[in-house]
């Protein structure tokens, strides 16, 4: 299966969950903060236009394909790849983990709003994940050194972010090396389930039926023994 696609002229990871569940057990032995993040057929449109968030997007350390519109664009056609990206599983296996071997979270989004559902969310589904401290950015005031204090006082082994595209690409640029965590996870905003779709992923949808998506499509094909030593 290919490991590395590219859609928009933003190149992604394409890994199975087990395969990427697998790459995340070397990150917690990282002696660098790394970063996941849920990819969406919007997340690419808007970073089409933003060589910033394209930027943060191609260095990640790994990223979770949640659209099955983008695994449309690729021509990926596995039913096990669908399945699993439809229905968010590696997220899924990911909290689970958390919880079991008790790595710590700290919650950070845009708003308390945002940061309550975060807590909501995870206490419905996932009740032993232990939450060290949450965040609203919006309490800052533009101080984002008051963010990183209070996030690196609490010493988590991640943090979950539901900051939106381009907030949060923008706010790992420029503060990542600060940031005294194992890992960064953006959930983006659907890690609830989808619930419906924005104009912006629907006019990608309108570029992969006018065929422009496809004109830009490039496959990086690699063996699963290239993956692995990667």
């Amino acid at each position: 299966m290919v490991k590395r696609i590219d859609i928009l002229g933003i190149s992604l990871d394409n890994y199975t969950v087990r395969e990427a569940i697998l790459r995340m057990e070397v990150c917690w032995n990282n002696t660098i903060m790394s970063t996941v993040e849920t990819i969406s057929m919007d997340t690419l449109v808007k970073a089409r236009s933003d060589e910033l968030v394209k930027s943060c997007i191609e260095n990640l350390d790994l990223a979770i394909i949640c659209d099955k519109e983008i695994l449309k664009a690729a021509g990926i056609v596995s039913s096990q790849r669908t399945k699993e990206t439809v229905e968010n599983e590696f997220q899924k296996e990911f909290l689970r983990r958390a919880a079991r071997n008790k790595r710590t979270i700290y919650l950070l989004g845009e708003s308390d709003e945002q940061v309550r559902s975060l807590q909501e969310f995870l206490h419905e589904g996932y009740e032993r994940i232990k939450v060290a401290g949450a965040y609203a950015v919006s309490d800052c005031g533009g101080d984002y050194d008051t963010v990183i204090n209070e996030i690196n006082i609490a010493t988590p082994d991640v943090i979950l972010s539901v900051l939106p595209t381009p907030e949060q690409e923008y706010f790992l640029k420029e503060h990542k090396e600060k940031l005294n965590a194992k890992v960064w996870y953006g959930l983006g905003r659907d890690y609830a389930g989808r619930q419906g779709k924005s104009e912006v992923v629907g006019m990608a949808r309108k570029l992969i039926q006018k065929g422009i998506l496809h004109t830009l499509l490039l496959r990086y094909k690699k063996s699963d023994s290239e993956g692995e030593n990667e």
